[in-house]
C-alpha cells in the first residue's frame, strides 16, 4: 500500500475505529494505541488488491483482536489481584441515571462489535461477517441475539422496549 492509498484509508476509516476502540476499552490513551497498532498490521499485511471494504473488515478484526487480547492481559492481572488479600469493599453508589455507555459494556464483546458495525458503522452483513469471521448467514441471528440482550439489559435498568423518551 503506497502512502497516497493509506492516508485515503485512514481518512475514510480512522475516526469511526478509534471511537469504537474508546466505546470497548473506556480509556481514549489505550484506544489510540490500538489504533496505532492496527494500522500498523495493516501497512504490513499483504492487502495491495483489496477495497476499502475489505480494508476496514481487516482493520475491525484486527481491532477486536487487539481488545481481546488486552482482556485477556486484564483477566490475568485480575486473577494476580484476587490472589492476593481483598481489600474492604467500597460502599454502594445510587445509580442516578442511565449511562448507556455502562449498559452497553454489560453486552459480550462480540456482541458490543456486532451492535457498533451494523448500527453505528452502517456495515452490511457482508462487511460484518468479514470483519467478525462468522459466516454472512450467522450474522442476522447473531445481531438478532445481541439486541434481545440490550432489550434485557435495558429493562432490567427500568427502560420499557415499547417507551420512547
Amino acid at each position: 500500500m503506497d502512502e497516497a492509498a493509506f492516508r485515503e484509508v485512514h481518512a475514510q476509516t480512522a475516526r469511526r475505529l478509534r471511537a469504537f476502540l474508546i466505546s470497548a476499552l473506556k480509556d481514549p490513551p489505550l484506544a489510540d494505541d490500538l489504533l496505532q497498532e492496527a494500522y500498523i498490521r495493516l501497512l504490513r499485511a499483504d492487502l495491495k488488491d483489496a477495497n476499502i471494504h475489505q480494508v476496514r473488515s481487516y482493520l475491525y478484526k484486527t481491532a477486536l483482536s487487539l481488545v481481546a487480547d488486552h482482556g485477556r492481559k486484564l483477566t490475568r492481572q485480575r486473577r494476580l489481584r484476587e490472589s492476593l488479600p481483598e481489600p474492604e469493599p467500597d460502599r454502594p453508589r445510587p445509580d442516578l441515571s442511565i449511562d448507556m455507555q455502562r449498559l452497553f459494556d454489560k453486552l459480550a464483546p462480540r456482541q458490543q462489535a456486532l451492535l457498533w458495525l451494523a448500527y453505528v458503522e452502517g456495515a452490511s452483513h457482508r462487511e460484518i461477517a468479514g470483519a467478525l469471521e462468522i459466516r454472512e448467514s450467522g450474522v442476522r441471528v447473531a445481531l438478532f441475539r445481541a439486541r434481545g440482550k440490550m432489550a434485557q439489559i435495558l429493562e432490567k435498568h427500568g427502560w420499557n422496549a415499547g417507551e420512547t423518551t
